[in-house]
């Protein structure tokens, strides 16, 4: 009957070591995920912001490309100020021009920024997910040794709590020998 009892017990002690240990490191584990999607959604949110902001821009160059054209128109009927107009439009174009690079220059930049924080977020919590693995699988090792030094524990008591009945065995026989 103490053998059945034996490995119940050792597994009972098992499950109460290594359960907390497994929802601790899935907690880990979910916190990081939590973290990169709040990553991924700020960066998201930003990329649109950036994107809204180019269309606007480009929106504003096409505008400032109409009123260059109906400048031009005025020009050609007034010639006194056409030097004048003309320096101002080519100025108009290079300020719009710059200003369209330097946008996009800018967008593409955020966005590759943005997009390498977030693969290394991925990263890091896969990297994460394999320390939390390797964690996991190392416990697993440590609940094995763990029963069985329980079982070689419960073998040593065992031997000790028959270890009175022993002697009295041997008492028994040794007495059955003086009598023969």
């Amino acid at each position: 009957m103490s053998e059945k009892k034996q490995p119940e017990a050792a597994q009972d002690l098992t499950e109460a070591f290594g359960e907390p240990y497994r929802r601790v490191m899935q907690t880990a584990v979910d916190t990081q995920q939590r973290n990169v999607q709040l990553a991924q959604g700020w960066v998201e949110g930003i990329t649109g912001v950036l994107e809204s902001q180019a269309e606007a821009n480009r929106a504003l160059t096409r505008a400032m490309e109409s009123y260059v054209g109906v400048v031009e128109e005025a020009i050609r009927s007034q010639e006194r100020t056409n030097r004048a107009l003309t320096e101002s439009l080519d100025a108009y174009r290079d300020v719009i021009e710059r200003t369209t690079s330097l946008q996009e220059k800018s967008t593409s930049l955020v966005e590759s920024f943005f997009g390498d924080v977030t693969g290394e977020l991925r990263e890091s919590m896969q990297n994460s997910q394999a320390v939390a693995q390797g964690m996991m699988e190392g416990s697993q090792k440590q609940m094995e040794a763990f029963q069985k030094l329980l079982a070689e524990a419960m073998d040593s008591y065992m031997n000790l709590l028959n270890a009175p009945f022993a002697l009295y065995q041997k008492n028994l026989e040794a007495l059955g020998r003086q009598g023969e």
